[in-house]
């Protein structure tokens, strides 16, 4: 690894950068968006009916009408049925189905950087041979760490954190996920503060669609990736396939 230490922008420059790859790819995050929701909902449900969780929470729905303590009671002796935990863990693989959509931006992004037009069909890069299997199997384990790390709230954020770069990592440098977490806790103690504040930042403007109408959350969803993207460029560098040391 070089020794060399990448030029670092202010927290201004990342968030122009990161803004400019949102506003460049408007149609490709309405697309991902639509795609995103919609098999997350239909997967949710269909997985709902498929345990026979709908018809458990059917017997019960007119409680909540008429006696919500009752009904909170059926919940909870629902929450502890055999089903109910098979249908967590088959959510956690529908979560790991759909996020390797989000290794396209990355994609579409490094286009943009190279002056190279961006196909909608880059917006699938995540899927593509092995690497689908690669990326499944993170988002995967990325989501069972979180659900338990969560029940305490600092420690899934702290996971968060750690894996911020994982994907733009993995997907540029070809690292495994432990090697990845390892760069990325490199890359905080840079300059976690630059960083902190991007994600902050990042997680508001996704965040704020909702407010308008609700669906300008199509538009805004996706702009954590691009703030990801523009904070990878900046403390993370390739070189014929070899990492730098940051």
């Amino acid at each position: 690894m070089e020794k060399n230490y990448p030029q670092q922008s202010g927290i201004k420059a990342i968030l122009l950068d990161a803004f400019n790859y949102w506003n460049r790819t408007i149609s490709f995050q309405v697309m991902y968006s639509l795609l995103y929701f919609s098999l997350f909902f239909l997967g949710y449900f269909y997985l709902f009916r498929y345990f026979g969780l709908w018809d458990e929470f059917a017997q019960y729905q007119d409680l909540a009408r008429t006696d919500f303590p009752a009904f909170n009671q059926k919940m909870q002796e629902i929450a502890q049925l055999p089903q109910t935990r098979n249908f967590a863990l088959a959510v956690f693989g529908l979560f790991a189905l759909i996020n390797p959509l989000n290794v396209g931006f990355y994609k579409i992004y490094r286009k943009l950087d190279l002056k190279e037009k961006p196909q909608m069909n880059d917006l699938f890069a995540g899927y593509l041979g092995f690497d689908f299997f690669k990326f499944f199997g993170f988002y995967l384990f990325w989501m069972i760490i979180f659900t338990y790390a969560n029940s305490l709230l600092i420690l899934g954020i702290v996971w968060v954190f750690i894996t911020l770069f994982s994907i733009p990592l993995m997907f540029f440098m070809d690292v495994k996920t432990f090697e990845g977490i390892g760069l990325t806790i490199k890359g905080l103690k840079r300059d976690f503060v630059t960083i902190l504040i991007s994600v902050i930042v990042a997680l508001l403007f996704s965040l704020s669609g909702i407010l308008l109408f609700g669906f300008g959350f199509l538009f805004t969803f996706p702009f954590w990736n691009a703030v990801i993207y523009s904070l990878y460029k900046n403390y993370y560098h390739e070189n014929e396939g070899n990492l730098k040391q940051i």
